[in-house]
């Protein structure tokens, strides 16, 4: 075991005189850490809870986004169906006009037409 603490490598030595090296290993294993060292494990979890904090607001605001995509989804299918009627409604009017144009020309066609019968008779 490698201990790099003067006053820790002299207890690891002196445990290792008493108890032998694994026992020396697995005692000095069970100790709580120095406590800069504590200090440091407890900054770090401060840290990364700071860190899932900040990882849930962007998950929240994902969510927002979501929603605001699936609303304007909506929005879009709904346009889509009132351009779908739209061109319907152009269609039949367009065909109406059709009609009546062609039945106009008829018309027109048989009265000039009966005219020039009349105008040659």
């Amino acid at each position: 075991m490698s201990v790099p603490d003067p006053n820790i490598r002299a207890l690891y030595a002196r445990l290792e005189e008493v108890l032998g090296a694994e026992h020396a290993d697995t005692l000095m294993t069970r100790l709580p850490p120095p406590p800069d060292e504590l200090a440091k494990q407890a900054e770090m979890v401060l840290r990364f809870d700071d860190v899932n904090l900040q990882f849930k607001a962007v998950g929240v605001r994902f969510d927002g986004l979501e929603r605001r995509f699936e609303r304007l989804e909506d929005r879009l299918d709904h346009i889509d169906e009132s351009m779908h009627h739209m061109f319907e409604m152009m269609l039949k009017q367009q065909k109406s006009s059709t009609t009546m144009m062609v039945t106009a020309m008829t018309a027109l066609t048989a009265i000039y037409g009966g005219m020039l019968v009349a105008f040659v008779a």
